[in-house]
C-alpha cells in the first residue's frame, strides 16, 4: 500500500474509468463462500493477521466506550485494557459473549479495499476485477450473509505464518493471553485447536512436548526417557520450555500452542510478504476517515448543487414575476 489509491481514484475496466470506492461497495454484495472460491481457484491464501485487522477495527467502536457500558463487568474492562493486543480467539469471544455483532458488510468493505489496493502483489489484475463485477451483479439483490457463515466460509483463506499464533505474533500471543484471559477461556481455546489440556501432563507428554520445541530425533528422544521427571523439567527450563507437569496457566497456554495440529490452508510467505510491513489496522482507520472526509465533500457538493438549483429557480420566477408585472403596466 506504499502507493496507495484514495476512494476516489479510478480504475480503467472495460475502457470504462471505475471509482475505487465504487468497486469496493459492488463487491461487498457477493457471498463469502464465492469470495473464498475465487481466491482459492487464484491460489490466493492470506494472513490470519488480516482478518484479526478486520475483526478488531469491526468492534473497537464499541469496546472503546466499555468504561461507561454497564454490561461489561469490572474484571472484563480490566481485560479490556490488553484490547489492542488482543487474538482472534480473544476478539471472537468477547463478541459471542456480549452480544458484539460483527458487521458483515462493514468486515467485507475493509476486506475489499485491503485486497483491491494490494492486487498487482497478490496478482491479480484488473481483467480479473471485471469477473468480479459480473458475479457482483448476480447477486446484488440478495440478502446479506450472517457472520457466523462468513467466518467459517473464510477460515478456508487465512493461514497462520510461521511465528504466529491466533493472528499474532507468538510471544505477544503469549502475553495478552496470560494477562486477559480466564483457565475455561484456555480450554477453550484448546477446543478451537483440537487440543484437549490435561490437569497434568505425564512423561510422555513432557518429553513430546521438549522434541517438539527443540525438533529432536528419535535418539535424542530416547536419552530424554531415561531422566526422571524432575530432571526433565530442569532441562525443559534450561532450554527455556515453560512447561511442567503441574499445569499452570501459562503452561496451558504453551501446551496449545504446542500441541496444535498444523493448519490445512497453505502457508504463502510471499503473501505474508505483502503485509508484513504494512500496519493494516492503521490502513483501515485511514481508510475511514477518508470514507467520511469523501462523504463530507459530497454532501457539500450536494448542498451547492441545491442551493444553486434554488438561487436560478428563484431568478427564473423572478423574471417571470417581473414580465408579467411589466405587462400589466
Amino acid at each position: 500500500m506504499k502507493n496507495r489509491l484514495r476512494k476516489d481514484d479510478v480504475i480503467e475496466l472495460n475502457n470504462k474509468k471505475v471509482r475505487v470506492d465504487k468497486l469496493i461497495d459492488a463487491f461487498v454484495v457477493i457471498p463469502s463462500s464465492e469470495i473464498v472460491k475465487y481466491l482459492r481457484n487464484k491460489e490466493i491464501f492470506l494472513p490470519n493477521y488480516l482478518h484479526k485487522a478486520l475483526i478488531r477495527k469491526n468492534i473497537a467502536p464499541i469496546i472503546a466506550n466499555a468504561e461507561n457500558d454497564n454490561k461489561f463487568s469490572d474484571e472484563m474492562k480490566h481485560r479490556l485494557k490488553w484490547f489492542d493486543e488482543f487474538t482472534i480467539f480473544q476478539l471472537e469471544r468477547l463478541a459471542e459473549n456480549y452480544g458484539i455483532t460483527i458487521d458483515v458488510k462493514e468486515y467485507k468493505r475493509d476486506f475489499w479495499d485491503i485486497v483491491v489496493h494490494n492486487r498487482n502483489e497478490l496478482g491479480i489484475n484488473n481483467l480479473e476485477f471485471v469477473k468480479l463485477q459480473n458475479l457482483a451483479m448476480k447477486y446484488q439483490r440478495r440478502e446479506q450473509e450472517d457472520s457466523p457463515t462468513l467466518k467459517e466460509n473464510f477460515r478456508n483463506i487465512y493461514f497462520e505464518p510461521e511465528g504466529y499464533f491466533e493472528g499474532c505474533p507468538a510471544e505477544q500471543a503469549r502475553e495478552v493471553l496470560m494477562h486477559a484471559t480466564t483457565l475455561n477461556d484456555i480450554r477453550e481455546l484448546g477446543k478451537k485447536h483440537g487440543v484437549e489440556i490435561p490437569r497434568r501432563i505425564n512423561k510422555k507428554q513432557l518429553i513430546e512436548i521438549i522434541a517438539l520445541k527443540l525438533d529432536l530425533n528419535d535418539a535424542e528422544q530416547e536419552e530424554l526417557r531415561k531422566k526422571p521427571i524432575l530432571e526433565l523439567e530442569n532441562y525443559a527450563k534450561e532450554q527455556d520450555i515453560n512447561i511442567s507437569i503441574e499445569l499452570r496457566k501459562v503452561d496451558m497456554i504453551e501446551f496449545v500452542i504446542l500441541k496444535r495440529p498444523p493448519g490445512e490452508v497453505p502457508i504463502q510467505k510471499e503473501h505474508a510478504r505483502v503485509f508484513e510491513d504494512i500496519n493494516i489496522e492503521e490502513c483501515l482507520y485511514n481508510s475511514k476517515f477518508e470514507e467520511i472526509a469523501h462523504r463530507y465533500r459530497e454532501e457539500r457538493k450536494r448542498r451547492k448543487r441545491i442551493l444553486r438549483n434554488v438561487v436560478v429557480s428563484l431568478i427564473i420566477v423572478g423574471a417571470a414575476v417581473a414580465v408579467v408585472v411589466f405587462d400589466l403596466l
